[in-house]
């Protein structure tokens, strides 16, 4: 499809939409497209408009009297009706003006019955403009601050962060921490607009806006609820010449656990008292103790007697920082660093895994051990170990210069047929390369197929773990990627 295309494509949308709308008998004016929307209490007049990305936005849809409609968390600042959530855009639905216009007659029939089963917004921000101030304002758990003094101060990345502090009486110079105050609006059922209406739902005993007109407070971070969800804003206050407060929103966002897990799956709660053994931390190893503390999992032992090298960088979790350092204290560093996983929890073991005594101590003292070593010593150790205690293990190994990777549960649950052996035939287009200090050829496996193997291991890991196996056996997969010699 050309650009010519796309241009008569959208000419094609807007004037079908607007076809429509005629014959709905909506007529054009200069606020937009005018006409009224029936439903049970009544029909209600309003302005239709087509964004400048219509058909790829949707259309919006305001009552010419705002006063229509009642105020709502299901209405823009500017009074429009809210029709299209950000999680359902499948399909350009709205292309059809008899279905939108049906969509408007829902909006109006939901209101009318008060939102019952309402999913929570908790975008309270999109109700207030933004603040000049693009730092980003990051708080923890705001409960401990409540109706307290905080202070916001500067760190990297052009952040500022929250802890506990009130504005000294005579400010020092150079200072350039911001000082606020934590409240509590509680249920919010009609979201607030203004600094007026903060301050009316907060009532006298806040006392915020003498401290906002004595510059006392700066900064206001306010906690609210809808039904079982807790919401938050970070707000930038300031007098109002004259009278009165003017109030825009800060880029915030919280940093506490609960924030960093949400994100992280809805088996992470049952992930996080699981205990797993990550036997290699090498390039597979390493994305896989990533992504199973990124999953939730929070008690990790890494085992492995290697020192990063440069080389390993290309394929490794860690960065240069790590060049020297043995493999395992590496990737606990990055995961405490990077993912906040408690150091506590990170135990490491700098040797290889060769005695049957630790295999069997690591296979009762987890719930899980995973072998990525590639080496068929410890696989065999571990699957010894493992069917002599009644328990499993997990194995993952890339093959074939990284077109194959195969995840054994060893042994099989439930008596299952193992995975059948694989093939390993030499890549003769790509000649092997060596590098001093190594033996073997080095493995031109690329990290594309370091992460994929990585990500169906741990989603087999986890299987295990909560007892919802994705296969008794495992699983073995060939990838398709272009190396050099290969014909398209």
């Amino acid at each position: 499809m050309s650009s010519d295309d796309v241009l008569e494509y959208v000419a094609y949308c807007r004037q079908h939409f607007e076809e429509g709308l005629i014959r709905a008998g909506f007529q054009e004016g200069e606020a937009g497209w005018e006409g009224l929307v029936p439903h049970p209490a009544g029909p209600t007049r309003v302005v239709i408009c087509l964004p400048d990305r219509f058909p790829f936005r949707p259309p919006t849809a305001t009552p010419v009297d705002h006063d229509a409609a009642p105020w709502s968390w299901h209405r823009d600042p500017a009074g429009g009706l809210c029709l299209v959530a950000e999680d359902d855009h499948d399909g350009l639905w709205w292309t059809e003006a008899p279905a939108f216009l049906a969509h408007v007659t829902a909006w109006f029939e939901r209101a009318e019955t008060g939102w019952t089963d309402d999913r929570p917004d908790l975008d309270l921000d999109r109700y207030f403009p933004s603040s000049t101030d693009q730092r980003l304002y990051l708080y923890d758990d705001l409960a401990q601050y409540l109706d307290r003094p905080v202070r916001f101060s500067p760190s990297g990345n052009n952040t500022m962060r929250i802890r506990h502090g009130t504005r000294p009486g005579k400010a020092l110079k150079h200072s350039k921490d911001r000082f606020g105050y934590v409240a509590d609006l509680g249920e919010v059922d009609v979201p607030p607009r203004t600094w007026a209406d903060i301050s009316l739902w907060l009532g006298p005993n806040a006392n915020l806006d003498r401290r906002i007109r004595q510059r006392a407070i700066a900064i206001v971070a306010l906690t609210y609820r809808r039904g079982s969800h807790t919401g938050a804003i970070v707000l930038d206050v300031a007098p109002k010449k004259g009278s009165g407060t003017v109030a825009t929103r800060l880029r915030s966002g919280a940093e506490s656990e609960a924030a960093r897990s949400a994100r992280a799956g809805v088996l992470a709660p049952e992930l996080h008292g699981s205990r797993v053994a990550v036997v290699g931390a090498g390039a597979l190893g390493s994305f896989i103790a990533d992504l199973l503390v990124r999953s939730g999992v929070r008690h990790l032992t890494l085992i492995d007697d290697d020192v990063v090298m440069p080389g390993n960088l290309v394929r490794h979790l860690v960065g240069p920082e790590a060049v020297g350092l043995p493999k395992v204290e590496a990737v606990k560093q990055h995961l405490v660093r990077n993912h906040k996983a408690p150091a506590a929890g990170i135990d490491t073991i700098n040797r290889t895994l060769t005695m049957s005594s630790d295999a069997v101590d690591h296979l009762r003292n987890h719930d899980l051990v995973v072998n990525a070593t590639a080496d068929f010593a410890t696989t065999a150790l571990l699957h010894i170990s493992a069917r002599a205690l009644g328990a499993h293990a997990l194995s993952a190994v890339l093959q074939n210069d990284g077109r194959t990777y195969r995840i054994d549960v060893l042994p099989p649950l439930n008596d299952a047929v193992p995975l059948p052996p694989s093939t390993t035939a030499a890549d003769t287009a790509v000649p092997p390369l060596f590098e001093a200090g190594c033996g073997s050829p080095i493995s031109p496996t690329p990290p594309h197929a370091v992460f994929e193997a990585a990500a169906a291991t741990v989603r087999h890991a986890i299987g295990l773990l909560v007892d919802r196996p994705l296969h008794p056996a495992g699983e073995a997969r060939h990838l398709h990627f272009l190396v050099e010699g290969d014909q398209q």
